[in-house]
């Protein structure tokens, strides 16, 4: 660390006594320290000024400025007298330590020992903070990219004479456990699936993506929401079997899974754990409440799955959605279903984007979000 001091009376002893101590001063004018300190590394200095001045001082206050600004330490030297006043300005930001002339060569000594371990301490600090926000920067960057692959795997919407889908999907953080599926499986025939994988965050979002890997396999397959219910389930329990029982308990997904025959206008779904979906034709007034009929998938190795079927009315419109659009975070056991289906219902005249749009804007007016939301809707023909 270098020492740095001014070409003034009050520091000419310090100096001395420093020369005895065979430390090596560089002396400066006060237009040569404003312009050291602004060309050199601040990590490696350190200066020695009087503790008093005036305030006609101009350089000396401009080079405190800079001192405190870039956090250089300094040692005040000052005589004692009868009358000793309140130094005019001191450093804010910056550490530094005082010492009265004539000095004590030991005193001089710590003082010195005692700024530099401390400057050290400081630096190892910042460059530890530097390495850390440089993680942060590479994590930040990372989680924008699996944000971005999440939004690319998500399935454009259908709109077809005899159907109508489309989603919206609002990540509460840079990625989301929340995700859904569809796509069209035989002529006249549509799969869909949407889960919600407990907890948050990037352990979540793992979980939904190696799902989202076998949807579409899946549903091209097997054509059956119990069956595709009874194989996420076993590709679960195989997935996470050499998981503690702790976390292997924590490890599940609530999930609507529906198989849509429109030639015969049937709806088949099974429902494990998730917030029931609404199907209502606006014609006759008629709803259906798809309502839980199985526990989330995962939670418990023996899984009863019911699966239901109906057969809707031409001009039906629906609904599915995740949690995060009925749950009130400030009264976590107040769900809005009952708010949710009466807006829905009024909605049903707008277009499919319009409604998404206006549904998922209502529950940001009722409340703060802190949870994944997927939102699906659209129109049976």
């Amino acid at each position: 660390m270098k020492l740095y001091t001014l070409k003034l009376p009050e520091c000419e002893e310090i100096h001395h006594t420093l020369q005895t101590l065979e430390r090596n001063v560089i002396i400066l004018t006060e237009q040569e320290a404003l312009a050291t300190i602004q060309k050199q590394n601040h990590n490696q200095m350190l200066f020695i000024l009087p503790l008093y001045y005036s305030k006609e001082s101009i350089y000396l206050l401009k080079i405190i400025e800079l001192i405190d600004k870039y956090e250089i330490p300094v040692l005040f030297v000052y005589k004692r007298t009868k009358r000793m006043k309140e130094p005019y300005a001191l450093p804010k930001k910056t550490i530094y330590e005082t010492i009265q002339i004539p000095a004590d060569l030991i005193e001089v000594k710590l003082k010195l020992k005692s700024l530099q371990n401390i400057c050290i301490q400081l630096y190892a600090a910042k460059v530890k903070e530097q390495e850390l926000e440089s993680i942060r920067n590479r994590i930040r960057a990372d989680l924008t990219l699996a944000k971005h692959i999440q939004q690319l795997v998500l399935p454009p919407p259908i709109s077809e004479t005899d159907i109508e889908i489309q989603g919206i999907f609002q990540p509460s953080s840079e990625i989301s456990g929340d995700l859904f599926f569809w796509m069209h499986i035989d002529e006249r025939e549509y799969g869909l699936i949407m889960i919600d994988v407990s907890g948050k965050g990037v352990y979540a979002a793992l979980i939904s993506m190696a799902i989202r890997s076998l949807m579409p396999g899946l549903i091209k397959r097997v054509k059956d929401p119990f069956k595709i219910t009874k194989e996420l389930h076993e590709h679960m329990g195989r997935l996470f079997q050499k998981l503690d029982e702790e976390t292997y308990k924590s490890t599940y997904f609530t999930a609507f899974i529906a198989y849509i025959n429109t030639k015969e206008r049937q709806f088949q779904y099974v429902n494990s754990g998730h917030p029931p979906a609404i199907i209502y034709c606006p014609h006759t007034e008629n709803t259906h409440i798809l309502a839980t009929n199985s526990i989330p998938i995962g939670l418990n190795p023996h899984l009863d799955i019911e699966k239901h079927s109906f057969y809707y009315e031409p001009s039906s419109r629906f609904i599915v959605y995740t949690d995060g659009l009925i749950e009130s975070p400030n009264h976590p056991n107040i769900l809005r279903f009952d708010t949710l289906e009466k807006e829905f219902k009024e909605k049903t005249h707008q277009d499919t984007s319009t409604l998404l749009h206006e549904m998922l804007v209502s529950r940001m007016r009722h409340s703060e979000i802190n949870d994944d939301i997927c939102l699906i809707a659209g129109t049976l023909y």
